[in-house]
């Protein structure tokens, strides 16, 4: 019994160890990408077309889901904040509460784990094919500054196109909200427009625009490192675009506990 209860622990603490170590070798080679990419930012310019691409293939290919998303999470958060109100309570709250709300947390934030989904999933597709079928090496063998020609395109249309499509989704939460109010509630929509106004703060959209950007960053820079780093082939490959999805929504969270900490 002894011996199997050493076993136990030693295979434990083996995990535990080989988890750790391959945290730190992840955490160090993401960090050595990401400085590479600053420090090589000037090579970008010389691939400025494929940022335009990635900002129409990350931001504009993006909007149709975000908006949709967004509408119906305005319309939930008026019905649900109706719900609860008390008789004494003003009907123009559901405004305040449904800008609130949207703005600082539920666009943002929501958003951005469906975009992980979407977007990141496609980033690690595209580069881990590309380091599978060995396409990456030839462009490193041609003397091309892979991790520019791939990696900042891509980052660079996440950290600007992800602001871009929350100020569009936080408005159409906000219309959906009015919607739901309208339609589901009995609270009127001069009550509801009123709350939205007497409420509404410039602040609280930075926060959520800067919530965006770091989001846009954290989402697009685990893809690329994954896709880029994929190995094993089509298996190995899948495998990286299921770990880019767990790890962007993992980061976002603690991304969105970090700031909202910080800045409110």
């Amino acid at each position: 019994m002894a011996t199997e209860s050493n076993q136990i622990d030693n295979s434990f603490f083996a995990v535990v160890g080989r988890g750790t170590v391959l945290f730190f070798e992840h955490l160090g080679r993401y960090s050595s990408s990401i400085w590479w990419m600053l420090s090589h930012a000037h090579n970008a310019k010389e691939y400025s077309r494929n940022i335009f691409s990635q900002m129409n293939q990350v931001g504009i290919s993006s909007i149709p889901i975000v908006l949709f998303v967004s509408m119906f999470i305005g319309m939930v958060s008026a019905v649900q904040s109706a719900y609860q109100l008390f008789d004494w309570i003003p009907k123009s709250v559901v405004g305040s509460f449904v800008i609130k709300s949207l703005m600082l947390e539920l666009v943002p934030l929501i958003s951005a784990i469906v975009l992980a989904g979407k977007v990141g999933a496609t980033i690690t597709a595209e580069m881990g094919t590309m380091r599978v079928t060995e396409q990456i090496d030839a462009l490193d063998a041609l003397a091309f500054d892979s991790i520019s020609f791939l990696i900042t395109p891509r980052v660079l249309a996440g950290t600007i196109m992800f602001p871009i499509l929350i100020i569009f989704g936080s408005f159409i939460g906000v219309v959906g909200g009015l919607v739901g109010a309208i339609l589901a509630t009995d609270v009127p929509a001069e009550a509801y427009i009123y709350g939205i106004k007497n409420t509404f703060e410039v602040y609280d959209a930075f926060i959520g625009i800067l919530k965006a950007t770091v989001f846009g960053f954290t989402i697009t820079s685990c893809a690329c490192y994954m896709g880029y780093y994929a190995q094993g082939g089509s298996e190995g490959v899948g495998r990286a675009t299921m770990n880019t999805v767990v790890v962007s929504c993992l980061s976002v969270v603690v991304m969105d506990f970090i700031i909202a900490s910080v800045f409110t």
